[in-house]
C-alpha cells in the first residue's frame, strides 16, 4: 500500500474487493449503510485517513445501494410512498453534513463517527 501524490491510498484490487464485499455484505443484511463497517475497514485495514474513508464510503454507497434496492423492490419490502421526502431531505442532509465534515480535524471526525456508532449501537441492543 502506498499513498499518491494526490494523497489517496493505493491498495490493490484484491483487498479493495473483499473490503467491497464485507461492506456490501453488512448492509444487504442490516440495511445500514454500509459506512457503519466499511469506514473502520478502509481506515483499519486499507489505511486510509478518516476524511478519505468517509468520502470513498459514500461513493460506494450508490453502488451498495443499487445492488440492495434492486432485491428489496423486487421482494416489494420497500415503502415506496415515503421515497420522495426521504430523497430530498438525504440529498439536502448529505450535502450539508459532507460540507460540515470538511471544518472537522480527522481525530474529531473520528471521535464523532465512534460515537455515532456507539449510540446507534446502544439503540439497537436496548431498543
Amino acid at each position: 500500500m502506498s499513498s499518491g501524490s494526490d494523497g489517496n491510498t493505493r491498495v490493490s484490487a484484491v483487498p479493495a474487493g473483499l473490503t467491497g464485499i464485507a461492506g456490501g455484505l453488512f448492509a444487504g443484511l442490516t440495511g445500514v449503510g454500509g459506512g457503519a463497517v466499511m469506514i473502520p475497514l478502509l481506515t483499519g485495514t486499507m489505511g486510509m485517513g478518516q476524511r478519505l474513508a468517509h468520502g470513498t464510503s459514500l461513493a460506494i454507497l450508490l453502488f451498495i445501494g443499487m445492488a440492495g434496492f434492486g432485491v428489496y423492490a423486487l421482494l416489494e419490502d420497500i415503502t415506496w410512498h415515503l421515497i420522495p421526502a426521504l430523497a430530498a431531505g438525504s440529498v439536502v442532509g448529505g450535502a450539508v453534513g459532507a460540507r460540515a465534515l470538511q471544518r472537522l480535524s480527522e481525530r474529531r471526525l473520528r471521535q464523532a463517527f465512534g460515537i455515532y456508532l456507539v449510540v446507534i449501537a446502544l439503540r439497537m441492543l436496548l431498543g
